[in-house]
C-alpha cells in the first residue's frame, strides 16, 4: 500500500474562506501583525522597500537590539515566531512587510 501525503503547504483557510494576506508599514515605531488564523501553521514572510530589524522575546527592535531582515528576501516562520515578531526600520525609507499564511 503506497501512503502519499501532501508535503507542501497550502494557503490557510477559515471555516468557509482563504485567509487574507496581511501587509504591514514599517516605520520608526515597532509594530506587529494582526491576530493571525488559528488554523495557520506557518507564514511567508517578504520585505519591501528597506531593511526591517525584528525580535521574538517581547522586547522592542532598536538598531542594537535585533535581527536584520534584509530587502527584497523572504522568510518561513513558524506560526509562533510570526505572532510574537515585533519589527522596525534599519534604513530611512518606510519598508512593506507583506505576510501570507499557510497550512502543514
Amino acid at each position: 500500500m503506497m501512503n502519499i501525503n501532501n508535503v507542501y503547504p497550502r494557503p490557510s483557510r477559515s471555516l468557509s474562506a482563504p485567509v487574507a494576506d496581511q501587509r504591514l508599514t514599517v516605520a520608526g515605531t515597532a509594530v506587529q501583525f494582526s491576530a493571525l488564523n488559528e488554523r495557520t501553521d506557518m507564514v511567508w514572510i517578504d520585505i519591501q522597500g528597506g531593511d526591517v530589524l525584528v525580535t521574538f522575546d517581547d522586547s522592542t527592535p532598536t538598531s542594537t537590539n535585533g535581527h536584520k531582515l534584509y530587502d527584497t528576501e523572504h522568510y518561513w516562520w513558524s506560526y509562533a515566531a510570526a505572532t510574537s515578531m515585533k519589527l522596525i526600520q534599519s534604513t530611512t525609507a518606510t519598508v512593506s512587510v507583506h505576510l501570507s499564511e499557510f497550512q502543514a
